[in-house]
């Protein structure tokens, strides 16, 4: 499989890399079937120069090349339209604060949650004493003599 890749090249702080479009599994500055631009990070200012050939670019892609995440973001950045597929959106890791943020927030929400169970509890067992209070007020009525009356005078 063919990928496209940039292969550094320059010296020692001084990089420059070419875009190429290479086999996978070839090491990136060694062997590569076609040389298709370069990238100079340190032109213009440090704002960088990019140089490519679209055609052979499209061509390239058009065939089934892949390209790596970063030359992707590069030509993209460049202006070649249709390279959102082979950039990878990477998770960015939380900062400190954040997780503190989280674990504090999670032990307020652990923290209201019992106390709702609690208030349900506790309302549970009035609502039930209430309960066993009016059974045991109507068990004493009806266990209390009831009222005689009076004969009916005839």
């Amino acid at each position: 499989m063919l990928t496209i890749r940039l292969a550094r090249h320059g010296r020692k702080k001084q990089p420059f890399y070419h875009i190429v479009c290479a086999e996978k599994t070839r090491a990136a500055q060694k062997k590569f079937v076609e040389k298709l631009g370069y990238y100079n990070p340190l032109s213009n200012g440090g704002k960088g120069e990019i140089s490519f050939n679209a055609e052979r670019l499209q061509v390239r892609l058009s065939n089934g090349a892949q390209m790596s995440d970063t030359a992707a973001r590069l030509l993209k950045k460049a202006g070649v339209e249709g390279l959102d597929k082979f950039i990878v959106m990477k998770a960015a890791k939380p900062s400190r604060k954040s997780i503190e943020e989280a674990k504090a927030n999670a032990e307020a929400e652990a923290q209201k949650l019992a106390d709702e169970k609690a208030a349900k509890e506790a309302a549970e067992a009035e609502k039930k004493a209430a309960e066993e209070a009016a059974k045991a007020e109507a068990e004493q009525e009806a266990e209390a003599p009831a009222e005689e009356t009076p004969a009916d005078a005839e």
